[in-house]
């Protein structure tokens, strides 16, 4: 069986450092900084959805291009000082002797490994990481999916995620979605109920791999 999970929210906790990032990326191009809730309702989407949607203003595609610039050389500052979430290397390790793991973020491939070095995440416990390149579209999009599914030759089972965008791209590509409510998790993010299973707590999802 094959377990896919999302990186920044589900296994790493960044939702600090995302919004520190780009509420100092917007200030540095002196754009009306948006309040942290306005940028933790579009978490799990790409950097430019993020900007866009969370701005108070129109912003011309060289205003986006610049904050994103800044954006990247803000997180570049700062990167030491994310961590995984409480339990997750150990039940990373659990699951891996019994199924197959793999990563499907909208991070891309160089990023989330060099995220996983700095958090102490074994990056052997994957069988394959995935981000969207220009072949493949990130999520909500199931591009990911399919492109780790064709590599295996197998259909993934499960897609751990902390965000509606998780959710859909699972359900586009039939399968089975949980969502991790970490402690900082925006648990206000709409429709986070159609998810199929609902955990509070990284610790529950063996028995809902086993059960489900």
């Amino acid at each position: 069986m094959i377990i896919g999970f999302d990186l920044d929210g589900t296994l790493l906790n960044t939702e600090k450092w995302v919004i520190n990032a780009l509420k100092e990326s917007f200030k540095k191009n002196k754009k009306k900084v948006p309040k942290k809730r306005e940028i933790a309702k579009y978490l799990g989407e790409t950097t430019i959805n993020i900007i866009k949607k969370s701005s108070y203003q129109n912003l011309t595609k060289k205003e986006i291009k610049n904050i994103k610039k800044d954006y990247h050389k803000a997180r570049e500052k700062t990167i030491k000082s994310i961590k995984a979430f409480s339990g997750t290397k150990k039940i990373l390790r659990k699951l891996r002797k019994n199924y197959y793991l793999v990563i499907i973020s909208n991070t891309k491939k160089k990023e989330i490994i060099k995220r996983l070095k700095i958090t102490k995440i074994d990056k052997k416990l994957f069988r394959l990481i995935i981000g969207p390149n220009k072949k493949t579209k990130a999520k909500p999009f199931p591009d990911e999916i399919y492109k780790e599914e064709k590599i295996l030759g197998e259909k993934i089972k499960f897609l751990v995620g902390d965000t509606f965008t998780d959710i859909s791209a699972a359900k586009k590509a039939k399968v089975k979605s949980v969502i991790l409510l970490n402690k900082s998790q925006r648990q206000k993010q709409q429709n986070l109920k159609k998810a199929d299973f609902i955990i509070n707590n990284i610790k529950q999802l063996p028995k809902i791999i086993k059960d489900g």
